[in-house]
């Protein structure tokens, strides 16, 4: 940071730790408003957001709160942009409160709210939540039951298998084998706006996306394991060197062994993509041309349906568990791949009234902020976003 800056920097340490004096806190504010080096005082702020802990009263929840909060009373910059591309935190709402909850947090507790905004400011007339837990299980019957409100404990059994409910998370409880080769099948989905655990008979894990399904057997008792995935999965695959693991979408078949993957195959995509975070798998393309590959830690499969061709990219592991780890990746995304992840997520219909902008995102951001919030913080000049009826989010161009 430049001598110049200095000043700009001992004032913010000192409003965060509230021992800014009134003369000091003016003075922060002044020079922010005026634009003074934000660029360079940002990692000194984003080093601060990072060591807020428990100890001062910031959980992770509170920090989003306080993110949430300052997105949805102030219009934050442009975070994102077409040519040239422009890098952003890689939490936009931590980025937001760092470079500009100082003036934020001074304007609401000493001057009037601020005046209605212009036309292209984003209107939102209603709040929309994130997703939160929840799923529907169907039996082998057909019998369905909503997760979402299903009291924890062993709530049914399928053959020889007790299933439960404990922590947001289902789970299949095997007795020894019985003998019986009969072999039943649930099905996990999730609508928008849900995602959920379950726990294998094999004591593997699953982590279930939203808008999502995974087909499974109550007992693995045949000479393999096999689960049929739509949507996105995380797997922390069970160790069983005699039992090898196998994941079936609508286009490819992943095999492993003992491991952790993830599986991203929804039907609204034109790529399907697995990606290895620790140990080995081999992705084997179901339909048309025969390819595989054999994948090592970092790598990502990735799938393309319509070109039926497979290649493989590198130091994928973060971006591709983001969603499991609480945050959306955002990370060199066409705007039209993010909408959709937020129309799973926060179960909205994405419309665009003059087209898709051709507009690049980088960064990260929280899953937990509600839809205004997360709107804001990825306002662009070059578009406009408006929530109509039906959870419909209207793009313009």
């Amino acid at each position: 940071m430049q001598a110049g800056n200095s000043r700009l920097e001992e004032l913010y340490t000192k409003w965060f730790n509230k021992t800014a004096t009134p003369q000091e806190k003016e003075e922060l504010m002044n020079l922010l408003a005026s634009g003074a080096a934000r660029e360079d005082l940002g990692p000194s702020m984003d080093k601060i957001w990072d060591q807020l802990g428990e100890d001062e009263g910031y959980s992770l929840k509170a920090k989003e709160q306080l993110a949430d909060t300052i997105l949805r009373h102030w219009p934050s910059e442009p975070m994102i942009g077409a040519r040239p591309k422009i890098r952003w935190f890689r939490w936009a709402a931590a980025a937001s409160v760092l470079l500009l909850a100082g003036v934020l947090i001074w304007k609401l507790s000493f001057s009037p709210q601020p005046k209605q905004q212009s036309e292209t400011a984003i209107v939102i007339p209603e709040v929309i939540n994130p997703g939160s837990n929840g799923a529907i299980l169907t039996l082998a019957d057909g019998r369905q039951i909503m997760l979402d409100s299903t009291a924890h404990g062993v709530f049914a059994n399928q053959g020889s298998t007790e299933i439960s409910l404990q922590h947001n998370q289902l789970i299949y409880q095997a007795a020894e084998d019985s003998g019986s080769t009969e072999v039943s099948w649930n099905t996990m989905s999730t609508p928008r706006g849900r995602q959920f655990q379950l726990l294998l008979p094999d004591g593997s894990r699953v982590w279930l996306n939203a808008a999502s399904s995974i087909r499974y057997p109550v007992a693995f008792r045949g000479p393999d394991r096999k689960v049929i995935v739509s949507g996105e999965a995380y797997f922390e695959v069970a160790p069983d060197q005699e039992k090898p693991f196998y994941v079936q979408t609508k286009n490819q078949l992943v095999q492993a062994l003992g491991t952790s993957f993830n599986v991203n195959a929804y039907g609204n995509e034109n790529t399907e993509q697995t990606t290895l975070i620790a140990g080995s798998i081999k992705v084997n393309m179901s339909s048309g041309k025969p390819l595989y590959a054999v994948l090592e830690p970092g790598q990502q499969a990735q799938l393309d349906n319509q070109k039926q061709s497979l290649s493989i990219a590198e130091k994928q592991s973060e971006a591709a568990i983001a969603w499991k780890n609480g945050y959306f990746n955002l990370e060199d995304l066409p705007f039209d791949k993010v909408m959709k992840k937020l129309e799973r997520w926060y179960d909205i219909e994405v419309v665009y009234q003059n087209g898709v902008p051709d507009l690049h995102f980088y960064g990260g951001i929280s899953r937990n902020l509600t839809l205004d919030a997360l709107i804001r913080a990825l306002k662009v000049s070059e578009v406009r976003f408006k929530i109509g009826a039906g959870r419909r989010l209207v793009v313009y161009k």
